[in-house]
């Protein structure tokens, strides 16, 4: 049976390299709208692999990779516009591709499962942890309510999450979302775009490219964090197990972190590199915001994430170092008030 990934962007070039690294046969689908077309190529080619383009805002491209990649083990819903950053794309085409696409994917997959006659494999969707909204304190679990959001590409998670929940409940689908915290590290595919990196990457480029660093003052509540291996497992681990018809959220950040810190993390990395960084960098900021924990429900399930930020930040230094860097224009420049 087939992995069917839909975005092998990011995440989803992680993910790929993880199923072909377990012998699985993959068909995945995107559209190059943020992507290097060609590292996803070269990740795909000579492995029991095909890559589609395609576009999830389009039934027909939805139809003609289910029909080629069945019949499907599991499918991960990656293809999104997760940037934050209002330069990265407009607004309809957010809308589009993360509130009209989720509910055609989940369409197709239960029409094809219905013309198939066999339950539908499980989807496995790439929510967020910003679901729960800033001021988070305690244990956050699975079980918390869903919190205040701040853009349309954040707010678009509620929505497709809640589709997955209609779904799970009405047509028996097995839908997984899995709320990830700020990605971070390098694979496959390592963006270098700063409109569509996210923060510990945004800070590197900067550093290594001459450009200034500011942090806007709501950056000093607290986030949670993730690295790209750790995201990857929780994604493959999330729907082992589930009975048809479940909507099963999890938890997929490990770090909780100001971004403030990250930057501390980030230079400590950078000097270490040979970088000129300003001193008044070089002792790890104190804040007494109130800090929370995060719990999974993956835990239980064998999941061990074994990265943080601090350790990963010279193998993102060495893989940026001596690229080219996209300097933002000048409406763009410091645009670190997003989380991602």
């Amino acid at each position: 049976m087939t992995v069917l990934v839909l975005g092998a962007g990011y995440i989803g070039a992680a993910l790929i390299a993880s199923h072909l690294q377990s012998g699985d046969r993959v068909v995945a689908m995107d559209n190059g709208f943020a992507t290097d077309w060609d590292a996803i190529g070269r990740l795909m080619d000579g492995n029991c692999a095909t890559l589609v383009r395609g576009d999830i805002r389009e039934a027909g491209s939805i139809a003609s990779v289910i029909s080629h990649a069945w019949p499907v083990r599991v499918v991960y819903l990656l293809a999104a516009q997760a940037s934050a950053n209002p330069d990265a794309a407009t607004p309809e085409y957010t809308e589009e591709t993360n509130l009209r696409g989720p509910r055609l994917v989940l369409e197709a997959v239960r029409d094809a499962a219905r013309a198939a006659g066999s339950p539908p494999p499980p989807v496995v969707y790439g929510s967020s942890f910003h679901l729960y909204g800033p001021g988070l304190h305690g244990d956050v679990d699975e079980t918390c309510p869903v919190g205040a959001q701040a853009d349309l590409s954040h707010l678009s998670k509620v929505y497709a999450e809640r589709l997955g929940e209609m779904h799970a409940n009405r047509d028996g689908m097995t839908v997984v979302p899995v709320r990830l915290g700020i990605v971070y590290g390098v694979g496959p595919v390592t963006k270098r775009d700063l409109r569509f990196v996210t923060v510990p990457h945004a800070f590197a480029l900067r550093r290594l490219g001459g450009l200034p660093v500011t942090i806007n003052p709501s950056g000093v509540r607290p986030l949670a964090f993730c690295h790209l291996e750790d995201a990857v497992a929780a994604l493959r681990l999330a729907p082992v197990g589930l009975a048809p018809g479940t909507f099963a959220p999890a938890n997929a950040a490990t770090e909780v972190l100001t971004v403030p810190e990250v930057l501390y993390r980030v230079d400590a990395s950078a000097r270490e590199f040979g970088i000129a960084v300003p001193d008044a960098g070089s002792r790890e900021p104190r804040t007494s915001v109130v800090r929370f924990r995060i719990r999974s429900r993956l835990a239980a399930a064998g999941w061990l994430p074994r990265h943080d930020v601090a350790g990963s930040m010279p193998e993102i230094l060495r893989h940026y170092a001596g690229q080219p860097v996209r300097t933002p224009r000048s409406d763009e420049a410091d645009d670190l008030r997003r989380d991602t």
